[in-house]
């Protein structure tokens, strides 16, 4: 990348910069972040306190959250860095997240085109809210943009070079969000599927890159093991985000809540009795039962839960409706850009799916793994900042779609830099 690239870039570091300095304080799963990293750095993960879903103590996150976002905080826990050097990191990490969206698009269209795909993912507005504290979404933008480059050029080119590079970012995303270890077993095995019945190159290049990926999380899933005595478990939050959004109860709309405010919140009152049920088991039993009874409550209300699968794709796009709580003036926030991403997506359908035998062999890759994200998060009770991992995907495509439609003209010389003033 050239000087005159990075300078055209370099915005999008005094934007971010800016947003870290100001946008306000809100930890979230901060500080379970900052001691799971200072864990790392004393040898062990969890803790094994049964009480850790009960309790909700950020000093006692246990299996709740990957080890991706600690394992990249915990160099800079052993030498005591301070919070505001951990929160900058956010910062660094999205750019470099921006910088190789750019040499991915320049390498398949040209520079044009890769500048209107680094400002298509860099400006992507609630990505600044998350860069004023620790929130895991950012790395994982980057792990996902990682995989995005390893996979194309490994679909274009082969070699074990960008099948490891490939792996290696998708590795990285499903240990920095956990739900991710589902999304990338579900993509292998529709593109497996899809291999078998077309054998196609491409496919079968692209479940090499997730198989060699689900391959590398397997020194997790054995650490998991060793505490759940349960197979395939990336993490113990999705029993009780599931068990959220099947709530059954009026005034209900799949949203989540800390688990122990049940026993002090009354519009809360009717989950007490389930979760009084829970004291004396251990963690893997409490989640275990909690997954049983979210299952209970589909079979027995399967509209309810419909309803608030609808709620919860709604939330993800425009942070409402939440249950019992009103509109809040930071909504326009997410649901501007996120209007766009929608519209962004539906000019993908309309662009690409006519000339889908004649576009880029990871175009199919790209979008089975946006759509699985996604239909995966609807299911659950999620953020709008749960959508930040999909971006990635549809700034590509978007991108694409506008190159196919004929409103981006593709540079004659692709993956070539930007040429010198001189020139």
């Amino acid at each position: 990348m050239t000087r005159r690239e990075l300078a055209l870039l370099f915005p999008l570091l005094a934007l971010y910069v800016a947003a870290w300095a100001i946008f306000p304080e809100r930890p979230d799963d901060e500080a379970s972040y900052v001691v799971l990293a200072e864990r790392l750095t004393d040898g062990f993960y969890v803790t094994g306190d049964d009480d850790a879903i009960l309790n909700a103590d950020p000093g006692s996150p246990d299996l709740w959250f990957g080890p991706g976002l600690p394992a990249f905080l915990a160099p800079l826990v052993a030498i005591d860095a301070p919070l505001s050097v951990l929160r900058l990191t956010s910062v660094f990490v999205l750019l470099a997240a921006v910088l190789l969206m750019y040499l991915l698009a320049r390498d398949r269209w040209g520079p044009r085109a890769g500048l209107v795909a680094a400002y298509g993912l860099g400006l992507y507005l609630p990505f600044l809210g998350l860069l004023s504290n620790l929130h895991s979404e950012v790395l994982a933008v980057l792990f996902v943009v990682v995989g995005m480059l390893g996979v194309a050029r490994h679909l274009e080119r082969g070699g074990a070079v960008w099948l490891v590079v490939g792996a290696a970012g998708l590795a990285g995303l499903a240990l920095t969000r956990v739900a991710y270890g589902w999304v990338l077993t579900i993509t292998l095995v529709v593109l497996l599927v899809w291999w078998v019945a077309v054998r196609s190159r491409a496919s079968g290049r692209a479940a090499a890159v997730l198989a060699l990926a689900l391959a590398l999380c397997l020194p997790w899933l054995a650490y998991t093991y060793s505490k759940t005595d349960r197979l395939f478990v990336w993490g113990n939050s999705g029993s009780l985000s599931l068990y959220w959004m099947t709530s059954p109860h009026d005034g209900d709309l799949g949203d989540w809540h800390q688990a122990h405010l049940v026993f002090t919140d009354p519009d809360l009152l009717p989950h007490r009795a389930f979760f009084e049920s829970l004291r004396g088991l251990d963690l893997a039993e409490q989640n275990a039962e909690i997954e049983r009874e979210a299952l209970r409550n589909i079979a027995d209300h399967p509209g309810a839960y419909a309803e608030n699968v609808v709620a919860n794709v709604s939330r993800m796009l425009f942070n409402t409706p939440y249950s019992r709580t009103l509109q809040q003036t930071n909504d326009l926030f997410y649901a501007l850009p996120n209007a766009i991403l929608l519209g962004a997506a539906a000019l993908c359908v309309l662009v690409l799916l006519p000339r889908r035998r004649t576009l880029p062999p990871e175009t199919g890759v790209f979008a089975l793994l946006a759509a699985t994200a996604f239909g995966l998060h609807a299911l659950v009770s999620a953020y709008p900042r749960m959508l930040a991992p999909i971006v990635p995907l549809l700034a590509w495509l978007m991108v694409l779609a506008l190159v196919e439609a004929g409103m981006l003209r593709q540079s004659a010389a692709r993956g070539t830099p930007l040429p010198s003033r001189s020139s």
